[in-house]
């Protein structure tokens, strides 16, 4: 019997969900005063608007106010394209914490009947189990299993069992999905590939002994 709705219990750990943003804000802080230090200095102050003495331009005769601003240097200079690089560089880390926080903060995955709903950062994915193509598997280091679920060529996704600080799905959940699987037809060779997989998924919600090594 296919359960008609499930919050899978699975996902980021707490620790994750504490210290991933907390680091976050930490990195954006750090380049926020960084970037107000360099706006003040006379270094910065110079190198967008000249040297000090073209305040003074104004003051000169007006026939000759583009003859001194030429002689000074005043204008933007290659230091001003230099401190945008370096601004944007900067931008990189705090873009990519940014998203990584907004993605484990947001980070769900839901059961309604067969169909599973992975919640990411931006948007979410639904992947119908009793029909789409699925298979378990692992990643490479840590060996973090997963079920790979593709639907169509442009349609695909992953569930991760477990996360890297975090025990197995419980039991219950892995029943739950490997029932959703089990529910609909597929053509060979991709039902058999379909039973393979919720089997496997049932002897890991019930071998305490594979569990405790997974």
């Amino acid at each position: 019997m296919v359960t008609p709705s499930l919050r899978l219990r699975v996902g980021p750990s707490a620790l994750a969900k504490t210290a991933i943003p907390a680091t976050t804000l930490l990195i954006l802080l750090y380049l926020a005063i960084s970037a107000l230090t360099l706006m003040r200095s006379s270094t910065s102050q110079e190198a967008a608007h000249g040297p000090a003495l073209c305040a003074y331009i104004p003051d000169a005769p007006p026939s000759r106010q583009e003859e001194i601003r030429d002689q000074l240097g005043c204008g933007p200079s290659s230091a001003s394209v230099l401190f945008a690089g370096v601004a944007l560089i900067g931008l990189v880390p705090a873009i990519a914490m940014t998203y990584l926080s907004v993605r484990v903060l947001r980070f769900r995955a839901d059961l309604f009947g067969t169909v599973l709903v992975i919640q990411g950062a931006v948007k979410a994915k639904r992947f119908d189990l009793s029909t789409a193509h699925v298979r378990l598997d692992a990643t490479s280091g840590r060996r973090i299993p997963y079920l790979q679920i593709v639907e169509s060529a442009s349609a695909g996704g992953r569930l991760y069992l477990r996360d890297a600080r975090t025990p197995l799905m419980p039991s219950d959940d892995l029943l739950a999905v490997a029932e959703a699987i089990e529910s609909g037809r597929r053509p060979e060779p991709f039902a058999g590939q379909a039973t393979e997989t919720a089997t496997a998924l049932r002897r890991l919600a019930s071998d305490p002994v594979i569990r405790s090594v997974v």
